[in-house]
């Protein structure tokens, strides 16, 4: 037995180190390109007095540090584009332009109307901006202390001067809670109801609350969609699947020297393998299983640091695992 289970072993651990010779290689590839994920965005100088209150940390940025972030793209040189552009580089339809680069934000708060796009049209920078058309959702709801459903006026407003406007499903619930029917009305409605609002074309789509599975990508691979993203860390390149992309996490206390850090190959290298253990875990426990786990690392003492430094979360989920084989090889032993 105990020879079987060394090969067993031996198997696994040559492609882990194969893995992640692969994604080391992704991660530092001449071609490429990084897309940028925000959610909301809150006023430094409000926080600052106490008018607003909030421990979120992931899903949130500050007005002042996301100007110095867009500042920081610009100074070195990077040219921010559409996902037309982005799609038609990939297909290899558009010449490879300097430094490319992707600022996307998903869901469709106010703030982004309040703090983010004055930075944008001041800067001139193109942006994607990922609305779910239904303004009653969990989603708005949940964070309705501190922010609101961007107005119809706001968005379209924005759409007018660099900001794309493209789907994250119609109500913003759990695609892998609903049935292969809702699925689809989620994803057609919501294509439907945005390209009639802002009279454009919606031909990108983010998944919320990056819940998705084999069975939500067949679906999404109906509906047209030409890119989409879901959970998945890193950047991107001509070879990448276009309906699993991946973005960079953008959260609160980044500022320029952070953004600089982020976009670092060796910092993308390591979110990319945490993304892989994220998604792992996610098949287990499902997208809200995640949500409540993230929750539960956020409120231990260490919690934020695991979350902020991606190569401890990597470490620490390496360490379960490893632990977990040797129990089970002592089981299998005793």
């Amino acid at each position: 037995m105990l020879i079987p289970f060394l090969a067993v072993l031996a198997a696994g651990a040559l492609g882990a180190a194969a893995f992640v010779g692969h994604a080391w290689y992704q991660e530092h590839r001449p071609d490429r390109i990084p897309v940028l994920l925000y959610h909301r965005f809150l006023s430094r100088a409000a926080y600052d007095r106490g008018e607003v209150v909030t421990e979120e940390r992931t899903y949130v940025a500050f007005d002042d540090d996301f100007a110095a972030e867009m500042q920081y793209l610009r100074d070195a040189g990077f040219t921010a584009i559409d996902l037309d552009e982005f799609a038609d580089i990939l297909d290899r339809k558009r010449p490879f332009p300097k430094k490319p680069i992707v600022i996307t934000i998903d869901d469709g708060f106010r703030s982004v109307y309040r703090f983010a796009y004055p930075t944008l049209k001041r800067l001139g920078m193109n942006a994607v901006f990922f609305v779910t058309p239904d303004k009653t959702s969990h989603n708005f709801r949940e964070f309705a202390d501190t922010d609101e459903p961007a107005t119809d006026d706001e968005i379209a407003t924005m759409s007018r001067n660099g900001v794309s406007i493209q789907s994250h499903g119609q109500t913003h619930r759990h695609l892998t809670d609903l049935d292969d029917a809702t699925v689809l009305w989620e994803l057609v409605e919501s294509k439907r109801v945005l390209a009639e609002r802002f009279g454009n074309p919606i031909d990108h789509l983010a998944i919320p609350s990056g819940a998705y599975s084999r069975r939500i990508r067949r679906i999404v691979g109906t509906t047209g969609y030409r890119v989409v993203f879901a959970s998945r860390k890193g950047t991107n390149h001509a070879g990448v699947d276009r309906l699993q992309m991946r973005r960079l996490v953008v959260g609160r206390g980044f500022g320029r020297g952070g953004m600089a850090h982020l976009l670092e190959p060796g910092t993308c290298f390591q979110l990319r393998l945490a993304s892989a253990l994220q998604n792992l875990v996610q098949t287990f426990i499902s997208a809200r299983g995640l949500d409540r786990l993230r929750a539960v690392i956020l409120s231990l003492p260490f919690g934020a640091a695991l979350i902020r430094h991606p190569i401890r979360l990597v470490i620490a989920g390496a360490g379960a695992v490893m632990l977990v084989t040797a129990l089970a090889a002592a089981w299998l032993l005793r």
